[in-house]
């Protein structure tokens, strides 16, 4: 059954010690925001439900805004620090070894993201090219697609808040 567009996003947590609506707002192929709206602290269950639903909807506009004009500008490219399982000590670059086509292979992976996209470049461990070699190799590659993701980074910022002076200019315009 398919749940009423008042309620789209809103669900009713009653657990143990927590009592309210949980509102999720969508966006770009994930959560944009959350917020948990308690019946005790906005004066009942109806009331809660009341300013989840505005909160719900003025973040809705919001995320559809983002929607519209591509990525949050305010959310960076990139990672500035290594999870905790990187071995490597670089973000970005990590150390493979498996097993392919019944061959065991070992190699560094310089990795980012463009436009959404996960990307990747490998730098295989072998006779001509040492461990050492190889993690050099694919550390100052992740480096370099760093600089040229946060050079289109800051290019697309600089567009969006073009368009929205422009807009703000436009509106002023019309209220003349």
């Amino acid at each position: 059954m398919a749940r009423p567009s008042k309620m789209r996003g809103i669900s009713r947590i009653d657990s143990k010690n927590t009592h309210g609506w949980y509102v999720r707002v969508y966006a770009n192929g994930g959560v944009f925001c959350s917020k948990l709206y308690s019946d005790r602290l906005y004066g009942g269950k109806d009331k809660a439900l009341e300013s989840a639903i505005k909160y719900r909807d003025h973040n809705q506009e919001v995320a559809d805004k983002y929607k519209r004009q591509g990525r949050n500008p305010n959310r960076k490219p990139l990672y500035k620090r290594a999870p905790k399982n990187n071995t490597t000590g670089q973000v970005g670059v990590n150390e493979v070894k498996a097993i392919l086509n019944g061959r065991e292979v070992h190699y560094f992976q310089a990795t980012w993201s463009e436009n959404g996209e996960p990307q990747s470049k490998k730098f295989y461990i072998s006779k001509k090219r040492s461990r050492e070699k190889a993690m050099k190799e694919a550390i100052a590659y992740r480096q370099k697609m760093e600089k040229i993701v946060l050079k289109k980074f800051k290019a697309y910022v600089k567009e969006i808040e073009k368009k929205e002076r422009d807009r703000i200019r436009l509106m002023n315009k019309e209220k003349m």
